[in-house]
């Protein structure tokens, strides 16, 4: 049977590297190219260069050095940190990369024995899959749907602590995927506390964060103080990631590391990256507004046609994507291949990011509307197929 889940280890990977499993699922089914699609993980907006860059789009192969605008200023003030408390990268995942490579070479020559990393889950799988690359051994932290089927996810204290107790550093997702939802106040706080009182490396991958920056009690993790890193990006949230821009925060020692690991392995960002990027951190309001306009058209007809089929809906009070379970223990993989696939539909089966939600199914509202309403319209037969 195939397995497209996150790897905690590398149990059957001698002198090798594990595959990233859920692209060996994805990507064929994007080549499909179905009719309807709710599988987006970021917001689909149209961004048009010509409009955002003007004449500047003939320049895009010149060297951005001596450009007037620095992007980290722009993204400096928006999270209110001095400029070397910014580093640009190529996108969220060789943030990833940058930031784990800097935790490492933060402790290595103080660590008597393993480099222990431990990572939550679910998860995206590059995050404890780099770990299982670069480190020595990589624990699993669990977060669990509440009971009640609402509101955050939460954790199990127990087991985090456990976990963190014997690691140097943590990996987290504030934003969860494939929930949607933020990490609960209460458990970020006392996970910054705990890794804190044991000298714990936070690296947070907030590539979600800015669909919440609005919301009661947002709070980027590196704003808590030294050695905690923040990953983001114009990817998901912005529709950007074509471009590859993104970026870290933390404390500017921190930073001085992860700017020579960057410069080791990359040299310079790319002009056509910089520049693209640089315009568009000047016009993230506009995307914003179309997020608010997507989530008031496009969710009061997902949250009718789960009622219709009474599934029970936790809805994310921000962003662009969410996800339930299916009733009858009905499998995923095998809902999206072949009810959805049937009413050319494509959605992603949770078991992506977990074993544990192999009956969960994460659906996205990040779409124009019309389109939208055609998919619901598809999500309505397929659920109607695969549940009767």
């Amino acid at each position: 049977m195939s397995r497209y889940w996150p790897r905690f280890s590398r149990d059957g990977l001698t002198n090798s590297v594990a595959p990233i499993d859920y692209l060996e699922w994805y990507i064929p089914r994007l080549q499909e190219t179905r009719t309807h699609n709710l599988s987006f993980s970021g917001m689909q907006y149209d961004w048009q260069l010509d409009d955002l860059l003007g004449k500047g789009i003939t320049e895009l192969n010149k060297p951005y050095f001596n450009d007037d605008i620095d992007p980290r200023v722009i993204i400096a003030e928006r999270e209110n940190v001095a400029v070397d408390n910014v580093l640009i990268t190529h996108g969220a995942t060789q943030g990833i990369n940058i930031s784990l490579l800097t935790a490492i070479a933060m402790i290595r020559d103080s660590v008597d024995g393993e480099i222990t990393v431990a990572v939550e889950s679910p998860t995206y799988a590059p995050i404890p899959q780099t770990a299982l690359i670069l480190a020595d051994k990589v624990i699993r932290m669990n977060k669990y749907p509440p009971q009640g089927n609402s509101g955050c996810w939460r954790i199990d204290r127990k087991q985090w602590r456990e976990a963190i107790e014997q690691s140097q550093i943590i990996m987290v997702t504030p934003i969860s995927n494939p929930s949607g939802w933020n990490l609960d106040i209460r458990d970020r706080d006392w996970i910054i506390e705990l890794a804190k009182q044991n000298e714990v490396i936070i690296i947070a991958d907030e590539a979600y964060n800015d669909a919440y920056r609005n919301t009661e009690h947002y709070r980027s993790l590196h704003s808590y103080g030294d050695k905690i890193i923040s990953i983001n990006s114009l990817t998901k949230v912005y529709s950007m990631g074509s471009i590859r821009f993104g970026w870290i925060i933390s404390d500017r020692q921190t930073i001085s590391i992860a700017r020579r690991i960057f410069m080791t392995f990359s040299g310079v960002m790319a002009s056509p990256t910089m520049k693209i990027g640089t315009a568009a951190l000047q016009n993230l309001s506009k995307v914003d507004m179309a997020i608010t306009h997507y989530r008031r058209e496009n969710l009061p007809q997902l949250r009718a046609v789960l009622a219709r089929h009474n599934i029970a809906w936790n809805e994310p009070p921000a962003g662009v994507f969410g996800c339930f379970e299916l009733p009858n223990n009905v499998d995923s993989e095998h809902f999206v291949d072949h009810h959805c696939k049937a009413n050319d539909l494509l959605a992603v089966p949770c078991s992506m990011f977990s074993e544990e939600l192999r009956n969960w199914v994460r659906v996205a509202w990040s779409i124009e509307p019309k389109s939208f309403k055609l998919a619901i319209e598809a999500l309505d037969k397929s659920l109607t197929s695969a549940l009767k």
